[in-house]
């Protein structure tokens, strides 16, 4: 079947989705760097990929932003510019709205945040356009936090939402908990979605590996090698 990747983040759910056999029309992100890495993983052609490489870092993330790099797949790069005239139409509609509002580890602001909100632009376009272009299936994906959400009345309100734009199926609604499904005909694992051989250009170099993992003031102090080598017994785990 045919779906929209909303929320796209770099196209988890489109991998997923194109591994069991379907097909993706398009994709919303707002944000640029992830919209990039998107276009360059799963829209761009090969002789694009080349043109590409020839060009400074700078320059690509630029260019690749250009319509031509998505091949005929329709895009947006705001939720809530999109209504009836501009989304496409597709069998499956997926998406993992913002969850920092909804997590445990969050100030639980829940529906009334600025960001976990942003599910309600879904169920406003689910009302926009026409019955006969609804999608047959929504896919909403999200933390476990949103169950329990303002009491749960956030999650009941979702709900709601879904049934007040008739998508439902005889009022039913299907929650998955996907820990509860370890074993199936076909078992997913991490490896079966991970390439065995990567290109060493998609690698973090020894610098930025500790740009990242260790403080830099405290390596200009003690050296680079002598802080890494010393940081690394002291974080390791027997």
């Amino acid at each position: 079947m045919t779906f929209l990747d909303l929320f796209a983040g770099i196209g988890g759910f489109r991998r997923g989705m194109e591994l069991a056999g379907h097909k993706c029309i398009g994709f919303c992100e707002w944000d640029k760097y992830a919209r990039a890495s998107y276009i360059s993983m799963h829209c761009i052609t090969e002789e694009q990929r080349k043109y590409l490489a020839t060009l400074s870092l700078k320059q690509r993330q630029k260019e690749i932003l250009k319509d031509e790099y998505l091949n005929g797949e329709w895009c947006s790069d705001d939720i809530r510019r999109v209504d009836a005239t501009n989304i496409p139409k597709a069998d499956c509609w997926c998406f993992g709205a913002p969850c920092q509002d909804f997590s445990l580890a969050g100030r639980r602001a829940g529906l009334n945040g600025e960001r976990s909100s942003l599910v309600r632009e879904v169920f406003r376009i689910l009302t926009e356009i026409r019955e006969e272009d609804k999608p047959e299936w929504l896919i909403y994906e999200n933390v476990r936090g949103m169950l329990s959400s303002n009491k749960g009345f956030d999650f009941l309100s979702i709900l709601l939402e879904f049934s007040g734009g008739g998508t439902t199926l005889n009022g039913n609604y299907l929650t998955l908990n996907c820990m509860a499904y370890h074993k199936t005909e076909s078992e997913s694992i991490l490896s079966d979605i991970l390439e065995a051989e990567v290109c060493e250009k998609y690698y973090l170099s020894a610098q930025q590996v500790k740009r990242i993992v260790f403080n830099t003031n405290r390596m200009d102090a003690c050296g680079e090698e002598n802080c890494l080598s010393s940081s690394l017994k002291k974080n390791s785990f027997q």
